[in-house]
């Protein structure tokens, strides 16, 4: 069996229970031509100092091939890139109350034998009391961050109905759990 694990690792993770308390003062995105996305990066300005989501792409094994996907890193480094991108603010201005992590455990299971167990980090809400804002892996693939602001946020996201019912081969089958991590 194969085991994959892009979640946030403990220092991401450390990362943001810090700003648990402290002021958001703006996300800083791409501009929204065509959806309610960002591609590659949104820096997250707070009261601490800068922090960076990344989603950049690395070969990694997709089912058994290798293919570009892209993987979350949360850090306070600013990547030469980021230099050439023209990234809007977005005023916050608010206390964090709570931070929720959205996980994904997916699992194929080829003829009756689980050959693949993977988790990934697919989103996280910042909760401000009255309204939140999630910033989402939708799929794989994409670099895209997709941003949601409203309430009750986890019903934006990509279901996982979408792993289960992709169109796998005779034989398999997938699986898929959501485990949300709470920081208060």
């Amino acid at each position: 069996m194969i085991i994959i694990d892009k979640r946030l690792n403990s220092d991401e993770m450390a990362i943001l229970r810090q700003l648990i308390g402290k002021k958001i003062v703006s996300f800083r995105h791409d501009e929204f031509n065509f959806n309610n996305s960002s591609s590659q990066v949104v820096g997250i300005e707070t009261e601490l100092g800068m922090l960076y989501l990344y989603n950049i792409t690395e070969p990694l094994d997709y089912y058994g091939s290798v293919e570009d996907v892209a993987v979350w890193e949360l850090t306070k480094e600013r990547y030469k890139f980021v230099d050439n991108k023209n990234l809007i603010s977005s005023p916050v201005g608010e206390i964090v109350k709570e931070i929720r992590v959205v996980q994904e455990n997916q699992r194929l299971i080829e003829n009756g034998t689980k050959t693949y167990d993977v988790w990934v980090t697919r989103g996280i809400i910042f909760d401000f009391g009255d309204h939140q804002y999630a910033f989402e892996k939708p799929i794989w693939f994409s670099e895209d961050i997709y941003i949601h602001k409203g309430y009750d946020l986890i019903t934006k996201f990509t279901s996982t109905d979408k792993f289960v019912n992709d169109d796998w081969c005779e034989g398999y089958k997938a699986e898929c759990e959501r485990e949300i991590l709470s920081f208060r």
